[in-house]
């Protein structure tokens, strides 16, 4: 059995909505959190906004199917900004205790978000890309 639209409807699931509970926090308690970790990286606060943008629209984006490529986009994009200012250029390598990376969710969202970007959204989605 053969079947990458359902594939791909699944990787759309997975990514959306664990990403999008990210954006629900934020929308629960806002997004100082946000904006204190973007200044001591030296970026300004403003961007934090940004997060809703990255966190809840593009999640929802992707889950549906309205042009995920562009939801995959907003994603990379908000990864890179949360590798760069909250762990540094630096790290991006170092490992937790029991050797995995400390960034492997920023970087499975960045390889879902890519693999979502190359092929589209597939059958199952709501504006075909």
């Amino acid at each position: 059995m053969k079947n990458q639209d359902l594939g791909l409807l699944f990787i759309r699931f997975g990514l959306g909505i664990c990403l999008f509970m990210h954006g629900f926090a934020k929308i629960l308690h806002g997004v100082g959190g946000v904006k204190s970790i973007l200044a001591q990286a030296g970026l300004p606060e403003f961007l934090a906004y940004f997060a809703y943008l990255g966190e809840v629209v593009a999640p929802l984006m992707i889950a549906f199917g309205i042009f995920s490529r562009i939801g995959s986009l907003l994603v990379i994009a908000t990864s890179f900004t949360i590798l760069y200012s909250f762990n540094g250029l630096g790290n991006l390598f170092a490992l937790t205790t029991v050797g995995g990376f400390k960034a492997e969710l920023l970087y499975l969202y960045i390889a879902i978000s890519l693999c979502l970007l190359f092929t589209g959204s597939g059958k199952y989605a709501v504006v075909k890309d």
